[in-house]
């Protein structure tokens, strides 16, 4: 008895011979269909990428746009509550020098009350103890 895969049929020989040619024209049309959706898909993602870096550019631009004004206006507040500071600090030194002053006023004011005291008890002739000074004319 004969066995062997070179004596099959020729009918037989027929339908392998179109299986694998069927084989051959299906896996290249599916390598064709893969390497077309290849393409595609890296033309999507080169417009992808050209869109998401345009709108990153603009997005860039207006950060800094609003970056900027943002800096503008901290730096005129900035001006502004300096300025105010400054006045601020002026008036307190004024009121501190005015109060200063009408301190002294008040010292000799009461100096001189002091002194007229001290001028009428030795006219009058209270001593007064707890004043070792004399008292001189007011």
């Amino acid at each position: 008895m004969r066995s062997g895969l070179f004596e099959l049929k020729s009918d037989t020989w027929a339908i392998i011979g179109a299986g694998a040619a069927m084989a051959a024209i299906m896996m290249t049309v599916m390598l064709a269909l893969n390497a077309a959706t290849n393409a595609r898909i890296s033309e999507q993602t080169e417009r992808l990428d050209a869109r998401i870096s345009e709108q990153t550019d603009r997005l860039d631009a207006r950060i800094s746009e609003q970056t900027d004004r943002l800096d503008a206006r901290i730096s005129e507040q900035g001006e502004r509550l300096g300025g105010r500071i400054d006045a601020q600090e002026a008036r307190i030194d004024m009121l501190y020098d005015t109060m200063r002053n009408e301190h002294a006023l008040i010292l000799e004011s009461l100096a001189g009350i002091a002194q007229r005291v001290s001028y009428i008890e030795g006219h009058l002739g209270i001593g007064r103890a707890a004043d070792p000074e004399p008292a001189g004319p007011p």
